[in-house]
């Protein structure tokens, strides 16, 4: 274990996660004006790995969870630290950023998600974690200019992969609930509420070659049949 000191939107000041025995804090290898988009981007992604991790730990808590549920739930809250703390590493290879209002907009986001029932909650972050996907896709396309640094493209690279799956997990135990229109509608409505806070730090993703009203674009759109059998 590494103590990784800081927090990005609800840990403490100092938080415990598993650390990578290749982690590295020398400076990144990127432009300097990439070396600062990133920097922006990176703590808006660890406040939604924080959120996650609180969010997968209570809804494995729950009381109508059962064990294989509970299971999947708890592996997928264990991931989110990680990342929460890959997070960290590739901060500390980058410049110290000015993020506060983003995040502050960001904590905003993550504690609304978390209103209602477990089912809308969990079908919310299904929604949330396929957009995350989607911005870690754009990031990392071919020729991007995140491609100079091997540390942070491959961290990310695994960060989506991962995320892919939480996706399909989390989609299945709201299936097994049973998938109404109001999930899809809460979940459409989570993703343009994402899509605002990402829009914040657009100059950061055009920065780094990701057209922003794309992106928020496509955001804003819930995938087909996300959120239905």
């Amino acid at each position: 274990m590494s103590e990784i000191p800081g927090k990005w939107c609800f840990f403490g000041k100092t938080a415990r996660y598993p650390a990578s025995e290749s982690a590295s804090a020398a400076p990144t290898s990127l432009h300097w004006t990439d070396a600062e988009a990133l920097a922006r981007l990176i703590p808006l992604l660890g406040c939604g790995e924080e959120a996650a991790v609180l969010a997968f730990d209570g809804l494995a808590q729950a009381n109508d969870t059962d064990e294989d549920a509970q299971a999947a739930l708890l592996d997928i809250a264990a991931e989110e630290r990680v990342h929460e703390g890959v997070m960290h590493e590739m901060a500390a290879t980058l410049p110290i950023c000015d993020t506060e209002q983003t995040l502050r907009a960001a904590r905003r986001l993550h504690v609304e998600i978390g209103l209602g029932g477990g089912t809308a909650h969990l079908a919310k972050i299904a929604a949330l974690d396929a957009a995350v996907c989607t911005v870690l896709s754009r990031l990392l396309r071919a020729g991007s200019p995140l491609e100079r640094d091997p540390f942070i493209f491959q961290r990310l690279s695994g960060i989506r992969h991962d995320e892919a799956r939480h996706v399909a997990v989390s989609r299945r135990l709201v299936l097994a609930k049973g998938a109404t229109p109001g999930l899809r509608e809460t979940g459409a409505e989570a993703r343009a509420a994402l899509a605002r806070v990402l829009m914040l730090e657009a100059n950061a993703f055009e920065t780094l070659g990701v057209d922003p009203d794309a992106l928020e674009r496509d955001v804003r759109r819930l995938p087909d049949g996300l959120l239905m059998a």
